[in-house]
This record gives C-alpha cells, sequence and structure tokens, in this order.
C-alpha cells in the first residue's frame, strides 16, 4: 500500500469526527510506539501544545486533549 502524504494525514485528522477515530489514523499510518511519540507528533505536525504543563511527562489524557483541540477547531 502507498503511503500517504503528511498533507492527506493531517487532513484525514483534522477531519475525524472524535478522538478515537484520529488516533485510528495516526495507529494506521506510524509506528508510534508511546504517548510521548504521539505528542511530539502532534506538537510537530499541528504546532499545539498544553500550556501549563510544558515540564509534564506526556501522558494519554494529554495526548487526546490535543487530539480534541485539533479536531474541534
Amino acid at each position: 500500500m502507498e503511503a500517504k502524504s503528511r498533507e492527506v494525514i493531517k487532513a484525514l485528522i483534522e477531519l475525524s469526527p472524535n478522538v478515537d477515530e484520529a488516533d485510528k489514523v495516526i495507529n494506521e499510518n506510524y509506528d508510534f510506539q508511546s504517548i510521548h511519540e504521539k505528542v511530539a507528533f502532534l506538537k510537530g505536525m499541528f504546532d499545539v501544545q498544553i500550556i501549563g504543563r510544558e515540564k509534564d511527562e506526556p501522558d494519554e489524557m494529554t495526548y487526546f486533549a490535543m487530539l480534541h483541540t485539533i479536531i474541534s477547531i
């Protein structure tokens, strides 16, 4: 199967109906092994961050909050 372009994956995430579907797009297209990697990906792809939690180790709640913000905009 041909790899999707970065722009296509970005659009699929942004247009996802919920965070579970957005997470599914990420899991199907990237081989991230940790929440830390997924959070770093979102920061790089969408230029987002969680204010006040910059020094905290990212957790699943941080990741899903970032995804929710991305698909809600």
